[in-house]
């Protein structure tokens, strides 16, 4: 049985998505994108600030980490801009992953550690004489 790239797309985990220039739906693999408001049918074109920001980034490349009320997932909707040889526009990539596991490893392996962000050590403490 021949395999077509759009059915290896269908079994990814997350939700796979193209988008014509104008931000209308191209194909979806109908999974979650984590944020549980559409479903397949339900995609809306992109939002006009998400065309600005991917045109406007040096790299062509916008990450919006997804908020979730579980903190053993992190998940990330990356949207990737795509060009023909000639540098036009031809759609926009969007691929939404879980990242848990590809940052421990990341942190394992350079010996790096994620720390939560305080201030108190951040610069010059004030002391109060009161």
């Amino acid at each position: 049985m021949q395999q077509t790239s759009k059915s290896f797309l269908d079994y990814l985990p997350w939700r796979v998505s193209f988008f014509a220039p104008d931000g209308q739906l191209i194909y979806s693999n109908g999974r979650a994108d984590g944020s549980f408001f559409f479903l397949d049918e339900d995609i809306p074109p992109l939002e006009d600030w998400i065309l600005q920001d991917l045109k406007a980034s040096s790299t062509g490349v916008l990450h919006l980490p997804l908020s979730l009320e579980s903190f053993d997932q992190k998940i990330v909707q990356s949207f990737q801009t795509l060009y023909d040889d000639q540098k036009n526009l031809i759609g926009i990539f969007q691929y939404t992953q879980e990242i848990s596991d590809l940052l421990a490893s990341y942190l394992e392996d350079s010996g790096q550690a994620l720390v939560g962000w305080s201030d108190v050590t951040s610069g010059a403490s004030i002391s109060n004489q009161d």
